[in-house]
């Protein structure tokens, strides 16, 4: 294969992987936007979390640096077209910590347990957003709502991480066939 082939072949990879990355933002912030619509859970603080699906797919699928640009893009653009500044400090808070512990535990439990991932992102992403407040309330009194927001977090995670490895399923036989 020449130089130039080879510099095609690559272009042509990178091209399909950007796609897919412009198409996962857009699927993410649609999530997110539903999911913002949908009537609250009665938990003040609570949501199942949708966009995160995304995120877990594309960690699998097309790699960790490429799920957290998703994740920024998606957390950037919410704030943007929905939040505050405030809002974007749960978001930017939670994201991040929520992303590196999946990031550090995906390849430990694997697709088969991904709903672990998921539970993990999940309890990290509440205890992100709960420091946040304790910051913006300047109390540490709000702590005593971690353990609602842990057990929470397992509900959610665990129906994100099943949804999650049900699409991985389907993506996967998809792209078999």
């Amino acid at each position: 294969m020449t130089v130039k082939k080879s510099k095609q072949k690559h272009d042509k990879i990178n091209l399909k992987k950007y796609t897919a990355m412009a198409i996962l933002t857009a699927v993410s912030l649609i999530l997110f936007t539903v999911e913002a619509a949908l009537p609250p859970i009665p938990i003040q603080g609570v949501k199942l979390g949708f966009s995160n699906v995304v995120t877990l797919v594309a960690m699998v699928l097309l790699g960790k640096r490429e799920a957290f640009v998703i994740l920024a893009m998606r957390i950037i653009l919410a704030s943007v077209f929905s939040g505050s500044i405030l809002s974007f400090g749960f978001s930017i808070v939670g994201g991040i910590l929520a992303f590196t512990i999946m990031a550090l535990t995906i390849d430990v439990f694997g697709e088969k347990k991904i709903w672990i991932t998921s539970v993990l992102g999940a309890i990290f992403h509440n205890a992100g957003q709960l420091l946040v407040a304790i910051f913006a309330m300047g109390t540490p009194r709000i702590a005593i709502y971690a353990p609602v927001l842990l057990l929470a977090a397992i509900v959610t995670g665990s129906i994100i991480g099943v949804v999650t490895t049900g699409i991985l399923k389907v993506i996967k036989s998809t792209i078999d066939n």
